[in-house]
Formats: structure tokens, C-alpha cells, sequence
């Protein structure tokens, strides 16, 4: 019996290790972070191409004086001159971050400066996946403390003393 309940706690444990580990991978693998710039032209700077197939939240850290998100297709309009036009405007303001709230499509950040900007870009899905995958993570927590409770009984349990018949 102690050996059976000592199983099943390791299975539970081990089920609590592959849903955290499955959860935390799958949220940080749904977060983009993009710190790198191309100098295009000289004093205009472009980020990797932000593709967001589901609704997203991006946070530009740092944002350049004259700069913001635009869509991809207006990459090769956009100048210094023009740029008011085609940036996507932010919805808020928060600790010198500039937050785009719920937007989806593909994207570039451009930057109008003299030197390489320091600005970081954070894209996150919205709600659904990083509700799931945390989801995830909490079971996965849950099961392993579980796992660790009904193995822990199940080492200490004592065996039952064979009962003796009477003649």
C-alpha cells in the first residue's frame, strides 16, 4: 500500500513539473522583446518587423523623441518629415513608456535619431493565451505540492500488521 501511494504522488509531481514548465515556456514564448535597431537611412532607425497574429498589447520602453509604430506597408513612405501622419497613436503613458493597447497586423518601430536608440519594444497577446498558459502554471503548482503531500504520506505510512486468524 505505502509503495502504490508513494507512485502516485511522484506521478502527480512529475504531472505538476510538465504543466508549470508546459505553461511558463508556452507565456514566455507568446512575449516578444525586440531591442535591436537597422539604420535605413542615416539618422532613421527601423526594428524587426512585429507580427501580431492575435490581438496584442506592445510597450515601447524608452521611445525616441520622434518615433512610434507604424504599419509594415507605410515603411517605405515614412521620412522625418512625414511621420506624424502615418504613426499609430499610443493609448497611454506609463513610468516613460509609450503603450499601444489591443492592436493587431504587422508593424515596425522607426526611430528619427542621431544615434542608435536604447528603446526596448515588448509585445504580449491579449487575455486569452496568457490566460491559459497561466492557468497552466497554477495547476502545475498545485500538482506539485500535491505530488509532494501523497508521496510524503506515502513514505510514512505504517503497513498494517498481517492480522492472524484463530483456530
Amino acid at each position: 500500500m505505502r509503495k502504490i501511494v508513494v507512485i502516485i504522488g511522484v506521478v502527480v509531481l512529475l504531472l505538476g513539473i510538465g504543466l508549470f514548465a508546459g505553461g511558463a515556456f508556452g507565456a514566455l514564448g507568446s512575449i516578444t522583446v525586440d531591442r535591436t535597431f537597422t539604420q535605413s537611412q542615416t539618422g532613421e532607425y527601423v526594428s524587426a518587423e512585429i507580427a501580431l497574429n492575435k490581438t496584442s498589447d506592445i510597450v515601447v520602453s524608452s521611445p525616441a523623441s520622434v518615433g512610434g509604430i507604424i504599419h509594415a506597408q507605410d515603411l517605405s513612405l515614412v521620412t522625418s518629415a512625414n511621420f506624424n501622419s502615418y504613426a499609430i497613436p499610443y493609448s497611454s503613458t506609463s513610468a516613460g513608456s509609450d503603450i499601444y493597447k489591443s492592436v493587431s497586423g504587422d508593424f515596425y518601430y522607426i526611430a528619427f535619431t542621431s544615434t542608435q536608440p536604447s528603446t526596448t519594444i515588448v509585445a504580449t497577446p491579449v487575455r486569452s493565451s496568457a490566460l491559459g498558459f497561466g492557468v497552466l502554471v497554477l495547476l502545475g503548482i498545485v500538482c506539485v505540492v500535491a505530488g509532494i503531500v501523497i508521496a510524503v504520506v506515502g513514505a510514512i505510512l505504517k503497513s498494517k500488521a498481517p492480522i492472524q486468524q484463530q483456530p
